[in-house]
């Protein structure tokens, strides 16, 4: 009995991945990642709280696509392959707007709180290399200051330091790289011939 469970558990830690073969086969043709939809209607793409104008992208159509454009290696140009009925040029024109500007406001979005997290890594900086110096001037000069306050702040400011450093820098640095191909994508539609 246990051998059995152990066996089954080890065969799907085993398990490889196959999606390399898998995009080779159903996402990159010639040096470029297509990401094909399919969508019903207009709806599919375009919020119902967007107002005529200022069309944002439906939340669920927006999620898939950044939730596939994480699985296609960086080096790809993308192209959104929209699958679906005969759009008129107008609907058109909003849908690849409504992708362009949500894309640019991700982009810019990330580059403010890329920006702040910047300004806070040079605030722990100086707060570790401060809080340091201060332990180290208390603790040779001054016997009679209790320093366990300042280890304490020493410690949060060097593991936050830390932490940002070997830990966050990479996932900042990735959203910055995510949110820059999803605003270089390119739109086309494919129409459907039985719609």
């Amino acid at each position: 009995m246990f051998g059995w469970k152990r066996s089954k558990r080890e065969e799907y830690y085993n398990k490889k991945s196959y999606l390399n073969r898998r995009l080779q086969k159903d996402v990159i043709r010639n040096g470029t990642a297509y990401l094909s939809c399919r969508i019903e209607g207009l709806e599919d793409v375009i919020s119902k709280f967007s107002i005529q104008g200022t069309e944002a992208l439906n939340a669920e159509f927006a999620d898939a696509l950044v939730d596939n454009i994480d699985c296609i290696p960086q080096e790809y140009p993308l192209v959104l392959e929209i699958h679906g009925p005969q759009f008129t040029e107008e609907e058109k024109k909003m849908i690849t707007e409504a992708v362009i500007s949500d894309a640019d406001y991700l982009l810019g979005k990330t580059e403010a709180e890329n920006n702040h997290h910047r300004k806070v890594f040079w605030w722990m900086v100086a707060g570790t290399v401060g809080s340091g110096a201060l332990l180290g001037v208390l603790n040779h000069f001054v016997d009679e200051v209790p320093l366990e306050f300042f280890y304490v702040l020493f410690w949060l400011f060097a593991d936050a330091l830390v932490r940002y450093l070997f830990i966050e820098f990479g996932d900042y640095k990735n959203d910055k790289i995510r949110a820059g191909r999803i605003a270089s994508i390119k739109v086309v539609f494919v129409e459907s011939p039985d719609e």
